[in-house]
C-alpha cells in the first residue's frame, strides 16, 4: 500500500507547474491587493520582459490609479528606466528589455486617484541571465543531443553508446 501511495503523490507533485509561480508575487498594503507578475520567469538579456500588475480592493478590480515603473541595478540609486505604465482592461502592463545580465530591482509605484502623496511602492527582484542560449535549453546554438553526443561533452563515442542503448529499446518497443 505504501508504494502506490508514494507513487501517486509523486505523480501529483510532478504535475504542478513549478515555474509558473516563480515570478508572481502578491502584496497587500492599505487595503489594496496587488499581484505582480514578471514573465518570462527567467529573464535573459535582449528578450522582452513583461510586467503585469493587477490591483483589487475586496475582490473588485481597481483601474483608476497612476502606476509608474522604475528599474534599478541591484544596489544603484539611479534608475535605468523610468516611465508610466499603461492600463489594459483590468491590468497594468509594461514591456521592456534588460541590456546586461545581473540582479535588478523592478519598482512599481502606485499613486492614488487624486493625489500622488498616497503612493504605494512594490519592489520585485529579477535575476537576468546572458541571452542567446535560452532557445536551446542552455546549449548554445545546438540542442541537447548534438551537445552531448556529437563532438560536444562526450565526443563521438557517445553516439555509439547512444546507438547501443536506444536501438534495442526501440526494437523492443515495436
Amino acid at each position: 500500500m505504501r508504494v502506490p501511495l508514494l507513487f501517486i503523490i509523486s505523480i501529483i507533485l510532478l504535475s504542478f507547474p513549478v515555474m509558473g509561480f516563480a515570478m508572481e508575487q502578491s502584496f497587500t498594503q492599505g487595503g489594496l491587493k496587488a499581484v505582480v507578475k514578471l514573465s518570462p520567469p527567467e529573464p535573459r538579456t535582449g528578450e522582452n520582459v513583461t510586467v503585469k500588475l493587477g490591483l483589487q480592493r475586496e475582490g473588485t478590480p481597481i483601474t483608476d490609479r497612476t502606476v509608474a515603473i522604475e528599474i534599478y541595478e541591484k544596489d544603484s540609486a539611479a534608475p535605468l528606466l523610468q516611465r508610466e505604465v499603461e492600463r489594459l482592461d483590468d491590468e497594468y502592463l509594461d514591456t521592456f528589455k534588460f541590456e546586461k545580465p545581473g540582479d535588478y530591482r523592478v519598482v512599481l509605484t502606485i499613486a492614488g486617484p487624486q493625489t500622488s502623496d498616497q503612493a504605494l511602492r512594490y519592489e520585485v527582484m529579477a535575476t537576468v541571465a546572458e541571452g542567446g542560449a535560452a532557445e536551446h535549453g542552455g546549449y548554445g546554438k545546438h540542442g541537447f543531443f548534438s551537445h552531448h553526443f556529437g563532438g560536444g561533452k562526450w565526443g563521438w563515442w557517445g553516439v555509439g553508446l547512444m546507438a547501443l542503448i536506444m536501438v534495442p529499446l526501440m526494437a523492443v518497443g515495436l
